[in-house]
């Protein structure tokens, strides 16, 4: 009797450790979104949900931010998604979505700044305007 297994079963143990994971969502890294409000005078109040968990409810006054992580996933959609309210204006914005986002945003963050003309995110050290405030 030999204390090793034979090289049918080790290739077969291989192949399982490699098709578990296949099923499961896993998580590769986490990717930082940053929220800037830019206005002069106005609250900045953002909703945002991380792949559909919500991160919950923030209120930001002129120059204050609001940062946190995003799991970016294996095998599924990774999307960072914030309801948004200055003043009178308000939206629902995609802030972190992967596979557009992944080459667009440094150092794994996306960094945004909000105004009364939209959200802006920052591009190669240009800010972009990326979402107009629906009408």
């Amino acid at each position: 009797m030999t204390l090793f297994p034979s090289k049918n079963l080790l290739q077969v143990l291989l192949l399982l450790n490699a098709l578990i994971p296949l099923g499961f969502s896993t998580t590769l890294f986490d990717w930082t979104v940053l929220i800037v409000n830019d206005s002069k005078d106005q609250t900045l109040t953002t909703h945002c949900q991380t792949n559909g968990d919500d991160i919950g409810t923030k209120t930001l006054n002129a120059s204050g931010q609001q940062a946190f992580l995003c799991p970016v996933l294996v095998k599924e959609r990774t999307v960072a998604t914030c309801d948004m309210t200055l003043g009178k204006l308000r939206g629902s914005f995609d802030v972190l979505e992967w596979d557009r986002d992944r080459h667009r945003c440094a150092d794994g963050a996306c960094l945004w700044h909000v105004n009364e003309n939209g959200l802006f995110l920052a591009i190669n050290c240009d800010l972009v305007l990326q979402y107009p405030w629906p009408k």
